[in-house]
């Protein structure tokens, strides 16, 4: 995340600008993509909870897992240390650790077009560490039941509030940065309207509405069921009134969302007491948890993501889907990305995509500074949803 996102939010109120329109930029040709997911069956589920964690990559997490197979790091995989040697990752021996870089040219330099050679010159040798499932015993124990997503990547190669709105949205409008133009004065369409339009029901739960995404939304700041507690959802769950939608956002000033330099075992935790309230609850039946991560924190990764446009798709994190349908024990190879989970909630309520009713960013998004990828220029590449991009996947195939 690089700054807090106490500290963003309270810039974010001192500012109070609105992004700027977009419309008329030619796009660039299209980039070679991978075949089109083929879609699973609609799970039979009707209560979908997604909660963001933070600052995770896959390898960092899973890398060493016995249970990835090849999806895991590579014999003899290293890093070259920009002097001619080469650098191995290394098992962490504490649980917290220092914050390291991950903004755009920070991750632009361990991305390196591709080749994934530049974690150790840009980001030193903290970027090297990995954690296993003695450090992680809940997390490693989901495998057995569960189905782990292993080419889930997050959507933009920059930091966390550009990856929360394709969280929230499908695209962040062009914005590459934390610092970004105004709480409250988003008006392009997310997730929300569509359930809203469609009247299903959602609510966002928030550790201390430090990390809420859904806050920088015109139609939703405000709004009641934007702003639930983690202990709501306790309650909710424990009385099986858990909504159709359920976004979590632990808290990031309390250092439970596992953002460095949280200790990782904080945020495991709390990730256990939130999951196993669903699994005791009544709900638990027609339910699916997923867990993500907003982006890899500088964190190394060794598989190149494939590129939706100008913006990503980001670096690979660990994602589980847990539900009683889930497939135990699966690792699901299908290419996901933040957009995904939009996808599985448009195909579970036969919602439209995003993408069909936003328009702005289609043929370009707004420059300036806040939009790293338009090099200064008054209008940057084109963002538009990445929900109805074929060959991302709607996680349907992580279910029975």
């Amino acid at each position: 995340m690089g700054e807090s996102w106490t500290g963003t939010r309270r810039r974010l109120l001192r500012r109070g600008a609105a992004l700027a329109g977009a419309a008329g930029l030619v796009a660039a040709a299209p980039l070679a993509s991978p075949p089109a997911a083929r879609p699973g069956r609609r799970p039979p589920i009707d209560t979908i909870v997604i909660d963001c964690q933070e600052n995770r990559s896959f390898d960092h997490y899973y890398g060493f897992a016995p249970f990835v197979g090849s999806h895991g790091v590579p014999d003899g995989y290293t890093q070259p240390d920009g002097a001619g040697g080469a650098v191995a990752p290394f098992h962490f021996t504490s649980l917290s650790t220092p914050d390291i870089r991950h903004f755009w040219s920070a991750v632009h330099g361990e991305w390196d077009g591709g080749g994934m050679d530049g974690f150790y010159t840009t980001d030193g040798i903290d970027s090297m560490g990995y954690y296993t499932g003695e450090d992680l015993p809940f997390y490693y124990g989901l495998h057995r039941d569960f189905t782990l997503c292993v080419n889930y990547f997050c959507s933009v190669l920059g930091p966390s509030y550009p990856n929360h709105l394709y969280l929230a949205a499908g695209t962040s409008g062009g914005v590459t940065t934390n610092d970004v133009p105004g709480l409250g004065l988003l008006d392009y369409p997310c997730i929300l309207d569509l359930l809203d339009a469609a009247g299903v029901s959602w609510r966002i739960y928030n550790g201390d509405q430090d990390a809420n995404v859904f806050e920088f939304f015109a139609r939703f700041g405000q709004d009641r069921r934007a702003r639930a507690t983690e202990d709501d959802y306790l309650g909710d769950a424990k009385r099986g009134r858990l909504p159709n939608v359920s976004f979590n956002f632990p808290s990031s000033g309390l250092r439970r969302d596992e953002h460095p330099p949280a200790d990782v075992s904080v945020g495991m935790r709390l990730q256990q007491r939130m999951i196993e309230a669903l699994m005791r609850g009544p709900q638990w039946h027609r339910a699916a948890y997923i867990l993500t991560y907003d982006e890899h924190g500088g964190y190394f990764d060794h598989v190149p993501p494939p590129q939706a446009d100008a913006y990503g798709l980001g670096i690979r994190v660990p994602t589980w889907v847990i539900s009683p349908h889930a497939r135990p024990g699966h690792l699901e190879a299908t290419i996901y990305e933040h957009a995904s989970i939009l996808k599985l909630i448009q195909r579970v309520f036969d919602l439209p995509t995003l993408a069909a009713v936003n328009h702005r960013f289609d043929r370009r998004t707004p420059g300036g500074t806040d939009n790293e990828a338009a090099g200064g220029a008054a209008h940057g590449p084109p963002a538009p949803p990445r929900d109805a991009v074929p060959w991302i996947g709607d996680l349907t195939g992580c279910f029975r």
